[in-house]
């Protein structure tokens, strides 16, 4: 079963990776434990040895999300205004450069504009981003694919680390 994430909310998309670990391996976590990433399934169906290397990224962004996760006080928006630190803007940059290599500028825009709609980020936030997002060479883009699942959980991660930083 392939899962869209625009079709969920970000606590039911938890709530589905949850339930997929614990119907797998029977972990036997109680309420409130948190699962160890590298134990969730993530959708292998028999014989699928070609994904494994996406598996791994995925477990290493449940990963890096747990801290983010864990935390009950993060509301959304997560991300409500870009910090101003020189360290903020490299993330910024490595973010959207990302997003550019991987969906091109209007698929890049296209994303940013979905994470204002489910509220990642604020429409300032997203109005930055634009700005930031025409400033950066066009050399490297890839106009014809769409943003993985994968693609959005990273994304998701730099919107971590960015709310981690304000």
């Amino acid at each position: 079963m392939t899962i869209n994430p625009r079709d969920y909310d970000l606590d039911e998309l938890r709530k589905i990776a949850r339930q997929r670990g614990d119907r797998e391996n029977g972990n036997g976590l109680g309420d409130g434990e948190m699962p160890d990433p590298a134990n969730l399934d993530v959708g292998l169906e028999d014989g699928d040895e070609d994904v494994v290397a996406g598996s791994s990224l995925r477990s290493g962004l449940y990963r890096e999300l747990l801290p983010f996760l864990a935390g009950d006080s993060q509301e959304k928006p997560y991300l409500g205004t870009l910090p101003e630190t020189y360290a903020a803007e490299f993330v910024v940059f490595e973010w959207l450069e990302f997003l550019l290599m991987h969906s091109g500028y209007q698929g890049a825009d296209e994303a940013l504009a979905y994470y204002e709609s489910i509220d990642w980020i604020t429409e300032d936030v997203e109005s930055d981003l634009s700005d930031y997002l025409l400033g950066i060479d066009e050399s490297a883009t890839n106009d014809s694919n769409d943003l993985s699942v994968d693609d959005h959980m990273l994304s998701l991660v730099y919107v971590a680390k960015l709310a981690a930083m304000t």
